[in-house]
């Protein structure tokens, strides 16, 4: 399970990278792009601050700018990667106790909650998707598969 939370990661990563690179070159209403994008790096931060048990240095829903988003994205990807790689199996069992953003208390074992954080991108960049191709221009390819090819990682 570690090594598909790893690929999960690594492919958020660069399907990110690659949403941000087109917001960056794309003109027209960019705003709900951004607002989408920043959600994934917000959420990932949340999510990274419940694991560790500290602050979150972003909030959920930031206002950042495509360069912005292009300067921290390496980094939470990073921390998130490294935190994989100190990972065992049975770590994914450890319970994560938390608050969420309405005030309710959960407890969710570590693996469910890196499922849920690597995944919960997908969704968004979907519509930041959608909303380039809504604010002219051209949606971005981030399937697996294309990522999986273009890293050396397929098996064609």
């Amino acid at each position: 399970m570690l090594n598909y939370l790893t690929k999960l990661a690594a492919h958020g990563a660069w399907a990110d990278a690659r949403l941000v690179r087109a917001a960056q070159h794309a003109t027209g209403d960019l705003a709900p792009v951004l607002r989408e994008l920043g959600h994934i790096r917000g959420a990932q931060e949340i999510w990274m601050s419940r694991i560790s048990g500290r602050a979150p240095t972003i909030a959920v829903w930031p206002a950042l700018t495509a360069d912005e988003l292009a300067g921290l994205g390496p980094t939470l990807d990073t921390a998130l990667l490294a935190l994989l790689g100190s990972l065992s199996v049975p770590d994914l069992e450890r319970v994560i106790h938390y608050t969420n953003s309405t005030g309710t208390m959960f407890h969710t074992p570590l693996g469910e909650v890196l499922l849920h954080l690597l995944t919960h991108g997908q969704y968004h960049r979907g519509k930041a998707n959608a909303l380039l191709r809504a604010a002219g221009a051209e949606a971005v390819n981030v399937d697996v598969i294309t990522w999986l090819r273009e890293t050396g990682q397929a098996h064609d």
